[in-house]
């Protein structure tokens, strides 16, 4: 009776055993899960903590030029791309691959709203938005015109705006700025007349409005004390071309019926060229000079030919 007794009893001491630890493996899989939510939930806050850092967001300025904005942006990580759209128009995208970037984006002359959108090497994206208006506002840029002939010792400059001209700066490579400002508050347009020395050089023109618009303008300006100048000789079949330079003569090209012939840093005031062979029939033969100075001529003429 005894032994049937114990052996019950120790049924009941197994099988008590064996949910404790049933309810030991849930209570521990129920705080690992938890364990597990609470890590995640940490890491969801601390990456939006992250996001929210001003430290971890792109710095973007925008200034607007004449009819442009000039954008500029600096961001902790590299930036991958930047997008932006005006309104709901089509989506403009431009690649970066750099922790910095400028871009210029074009007005479109009316009351509208940039949507800009910089999105860096992780796929992180932050959108900018900003309306202007430019109803009544002048973002038209100063015209600008340099005249001159070959040959001449004067150029021109002319400075107009459609509202009001303000200034008209110019500079030689090499030299400081001379300013012509307007000499009346309404004044559209400024002209200045420049006395050239022979050579080759550059000018930058700046023309500027009075609402704050500016135009620059670069463009090599060749001056020459002379024009080179050329004859033909023929004899039989045989032409020569005689050419002659009061700086003196740096290149010479010659195309007879297309085959071409040319010479380089001649650096001589004349000189004779040939003979060429003329082709029975019509002939065509073409020139082109170049002096010192940089300043070119050229001539086109046809020779019949016809052997004796």
């Amino acid at each position: 009776m005894n032994q049937i007794l114990a052996t019950q009893n120790n049924k009941k001491s197994s099988k008590k055993t064996g949910i404790k630890s049933v309810v030991m493996f849930f209570a521990f899989s129920i705080i690992l899960f938890g364990v597990v939510l609470i890590g995640e939930g940490s890491y969801a806050i601390y990456k939006n903590i992250q996001d929210k850092n001003p430290a971890n967001i792109p710095s973007v300025t925008i200034q607007r030029v004449n009819d442009e904005l000039v954008v500029n942006i600096t961001n902790n990580t590299e930036i991958m791309k930047i997008k932006y759209t005006w309104d709901n128009g089509e989506e403009n995208v431009i690649p970066i691959n750099d922790y910095n970037a400028e871009e210029r984006i074009k007005l479109l002359g009316y009351n509208s709203t940039l949507n800009l959108t910089v999105e860096d090497i992780n796929g992180k994206q932050v959108t900018y938005q900003k309306q202007y208006i430019l109803d009544g506002v002048d973002i038209t840029k100063p015209n600008i015109a340099i005249n001159t002939s070959n040959g001449s010792s004067k150029m021109t400059i002319v400075a107009t705006d459609e509202t009001a001209i303000s200034r008209l700066t110019y500079s030689w490579e090499g030299e400081e700025a001379s300013t012509v400002f307007a000499e009346t508050e309404d004044q559209k347009q400024i002209e200045k007349e420049l006395t050239l020395t022979p050579g080759t050089r550059t000018i930058k023109v700046i023309a500027e409005d009075k609402n704050g618009n500016i135009q620059e303008k670069e463009q090599e300006i060749i001056t020459s004390t002379s024009r080179p100048k050329h004859e033909i000789y023929r004899n039989g079949n045989q032409v020569t071309f005689h050419v002659e330079d009061e700086d003196g003569i740096k290149y010479i090209l010659v195309n007879i019926n297309g085959e071409t012939y040319a010479g380089d840093n001649i650096n001589r005031k004349s000189l004779d060229t040939g003979p060429f062979i003329l082709k029975e029939g019509n002939n065509i033969l073409y020139i082109e000079i170049t002096n010192v100075s940089g300043y070119t001529e050229s001539a086109a003429t046809e020779i019949e030919y016809t052997p004796q």
